[in-house]
């Protein structure tokens, strides 16, 4: 359990402590309470406390006296009534001044505020570190194992095939069907070749890709980087003298930016595919007719779209995991943890990129 001094509570306001889940008597043993000295109010925050026995009372009233000694007033935060109830013996004055929930939302969003603008530094660190590495630095030093490039491009590319081809093949059946069903209502199923043609070009195929590779190639990333870190396999890079973004980071870089946007072209090509077989089937469009209405409203605008967005999710993606991965500090929980925030991340992210592309290309 850690010391009050490592469980205040942060944002600007140095005395208010976090109290334990637990206050009982072997917390109270080991805290030593008397390193909290009375030097200005003080509040105790019970947020997460769940249950205080007849030691934690005690020291509760310890506390009390203590300050009231020194002229200082002790409250009490977010406290149950139920424990309220064990402190009936407290003055009523003190415990009039129980504090609301309310009193530290400013207090929590500062904190909030505070973690966020550190994570988007270390974030931003990760990202310059790894184009830098990436392009300038290769020029000074190459410090990766001769053949990373094509193991990685293996991994990270070659192995997705298979399943980037199948899911966007049944999404482009699905996306298709759909649109078929009411297009053949009006009788304009001839519109189906461009509408499945540039909607997989420009949005579907490189999204699909992008968030398969999220799921697969960010959590793997995540995963391996973390490992590296946690049995101190980054540490021993670092002590030879070896950069560990250039030996890890950007092998991966450039494996996924040669990759993703062949992978999309694969995912693009198994959708048209799948609205093929449906304006054939279903529709009874004459593949003649459906080849020439895709190629005569396919522009070159729409290609080169779907290609920077495919270049661009590929460098999130890869981003996105490495910091995760570098920033993991513990055991196996927090690689657990880390690798599943880096794909929630990884996706939102992604979404929000193709949504301001929508804007832009």
């Amino acid at each position: 359990m850690k010391s009050l001094q490592q469980n205040r509570v942060s944002g600007g306001n140095p005395e208010t402590v976090l109290m334990p889940e637990v206050l009982d008597r072997s917390w109270v043993e080991r805290e030593q309470t008397s390193r909290l000295q009375p030097r200005s109010d003080c509040t105790f925050d019970f947020s997460k406390t769940q249950r205080i026995d007849s030691a934690g009372v005690g020291y509760i009233r310890a506390m009390h006296r203590r300050y009231t000694q020194a002229g200082r007033k002790l409250f009490l935060a977010n406290i149950a009534s139920e424990h309220l109830e064990a402190l009936k013996s407290l003055p009523a004055a003190e415990t009039a001044g129980v504090k609301k929930e309310g009193d530290l939302i400013v207090l929590h969003a500062a904190d909030s505020f505070l973690q966020f603008m550190n994570q988007a530094v270390e974030a931003l660190s990760v990202l310059v570190e790894m184009l830098y590495w990436g392009t300038i630095g290769m020029l000074k030093k190459q410090d990766f194992k001769r053949g990373a490039l094509g193991e990685q491009m293996y991994q990270l590319g070659f192995k997705a095939v298979g399943i980037v081809g199948l899911l966007s093949f049944l999404i482009g059946v699905v996306l298709a069907l759909q649109s078929a069903m009411q297009l053949r209502t009006y009788g304009a199923g001839i519109f189906l070749a461009p509408l499945i043609g540039i909607t997989m070009v420009r949005e579907m195929g490189p999204l699909l890709t992008a968030i398969i590779l999220a799921g697969r190639t960010g959590s793997a990333t995540t995963a391996e980087i973390a490992t590296m870190g946690v049995s101190e396999e980054i540490d021993a890079l670092k002590t030879m003298g070896i950069n560990p973004i250039q030996f890890v980071v950007v092998p991966k870089f450039w494996a996924i930016t040669i990759t993703m946007p062949l992978l999309t072209i694969i995912a693009t090509a198994a959708g048209i595919l799948g609205g093929y077989l449906i304006a054939v089937f279903y529709l009874d469009l004459a593949p003649n007719l459906f080849i020439s209405e895709l190629s005569k409203h396919l522009h070159f605008n729409d290609v080169n779209a779907g290609f920077i967005k495919s270049v661009i999710f590929s460098w999130l993606i890869i981003w996105i995991g490495s910091f995760y991965g570098l920033r993991v500090r513990g055991g196996a929980e927090a690689v657990g943890k880390e690798t599943t925030a880096s794909v929630v991340t990884g996706i939102f992210i992604i979404i929000i990129a193709d949504a301001i592309f929508s804007f832009i290309l």
